[in-house]
């Protein structure tokens, strides 16, 4: 069967949208999608088909292309990901370029911890563009084995924590501190889009809020004299984070900051 004759027979059956077959069978092939336009008349061996099939009924089932692929790109990298780590997403690189712009204008302690690292995209990314001692932590082992690789693979030297929070991260005065802790809600659990990736990257009680509180009671001991604390939130949480951040920081400057479509993602907490 040839490369053309496989894409056929599979939208004939209407099961999946064009543009989703051309994906998964790239991830088949290990080709990207070009290859796919240019090779019409390829040969595809009976294991790949096989594969491809196999490939194909994980996305059906909401598998997301990234696991699929066992990789995801971000800003201008590419990481290793699998079901222990959350996806990294475009949202999340407003972090990295907020991160980035302190790290540059400042003269001072350098110290940066990234907390519920996951794949390690934020840490990553920094360590590769700035200057500065590097920190990470996540509360599950599979999450921090894959930050490790993705580290191992982009050269940087960042020093990694098994930890619930500050539980088991030695007592230090940290200037930047990034959290991209779990902020959905039980209502937006049940998207399907999201079925797939780990629960206790994404879920927190209190309406979301839960892990973010309870970050914001325990962050104080690991500031420096001056800080910058970044955290990704949901749209919809902005004014009750700003509450948070006044009981537990009072003397700090609380900003929140949009993403790329314009809606509240990031909240700046600072002292200067």
């Amino acid at each position: 069967m040839t490369l053309k004759e496989l894409q056929q027979n599979t939208y004939s059956q209407n099961i999946i949208a064009s543009t989703e077959v051309d994906s998964v069978l790239s991830v088949a092939l290990h080709k990207n999608l070009e290859y796919l336009y240019k090779n019409p008349d390829k040969k595809i061996s009976l294991g790949t088909q096989k594969k491809f099939a196999k490939l194909l009924a994980l996305r059906l089932q909401n598998w997301p292309l990234a696991y699929l692929r066992k990789n995801k790109d971000f800003f201008g990298l590419n990481f290793v990901v699998n079901k222990h780590t959350l996806i990294p997403r475009p949202d999340s690189e407003l972090l990295v370029e907020e991160a980035q712009k302190y790290l540059n204008s400042s003269a001072l302690n350098n110290k940066v911890l990234d907390m519920g690292t996951g794949s390690g995209c934020l840490i990553i990314s920094l360590a590769k563009t700035t200057c500065g001692e590097f920190f990470a932590s996540d509360v599950k082992k599979n999450a921090l084995k894959v930050a490790r690789l993705n580290a191992r693979k982009h050269q940087v030297k960042i020093t990694f924590y098994l930890s619930n929070l500050f539980k088991k991260i030695p007592e230090q005065k940290f200037a930047l501190i990034l959290a991209n802790l779990p902020y959905l809600n039980k209502e937006q659990m049940r998207e399907p889009s999201i079925s797939h990736e780990p629960k206790s990257a994404l879920f927190s009680q209190n309406n979301g809020l839960k892990h973010y509180e309870k970050f914001l009671q325990q962050v104080k001991n690991y500031l420096a004299e001056k800080y910058l604390i970044l955290l990704e939130i949901d749209p919809g949480q902005n004014e009750a984070i700003k509450i948070l951040s006044k009981k537990y920081l009072p003397e700090s400057q609380i900003d929140i900051l949009p993403d790329i479509n314009n809606l509240d993602r990031v909240v700046r907490i600072s002292l200067d």
